[in-house]
């Protein structure tokens, strides 16, 4: 099942604020170094707008799919130890606030911990716990 990430309104803020004064600062250069600026602003932007519409996730047989614009992540259920609903705002691949925080087995806190921010976060939540065998009580 494939779940597109909710979206925070401040995120979208964010980004498009972001585009627009990357595209606006490229006209304040002289236009003879102009180019230099477009070749930084292109690519940010289209990292950016991936970011803001490629993020999803999907719950395979085995294994969780979180995708993030170009970041992609596969975990499987039986490394995850710990599944709960926060709202802590740690980067991850999530743009609501609204978030699951995944932990996995033999992995410290910053690189086995992933926040996920799907559409009906609830329901994912009770999906995602139900294929998830090694989780502490």
């Amino acid at each position: 099942m494939k779940v597109k990430s909710e979206v925070d309104l401040w995120f979208q803020l964010i980004v498009g604020s972001t585009i627009i004064l990357m595209i606006s600062a490229s006209f304040l250069i002289p236009e003879n170094e102009r180019w230099v600026m477009f070749i930084i602003t292109i690519p940010s932007a289209l990292f950016l707008l991936s970011l803001l519409f490629n993020t999803w996730y999907i719950l395979e047989e085995d294994h969780l799919i979180c995708v993030s614009g170009p970041f992609r992540e596969k975990i499987y259920y039986d490394k995850i130890k710990e599944v709960k609903l926060t709202e802590n705002m740690l980067s991850s691949m999530a743009l609501s606030r609204r978030r699951i925080e995944i932990r996995q087995h033999n992995k410290n806190y910053f690189v086995g911990t992933t926040m996920i921010s799907p559409q009906n976060r609830e329901d994912f939540y009770v999906a995602l716990r139900r294929k998830c065998k090694n989780l502490l009580k």
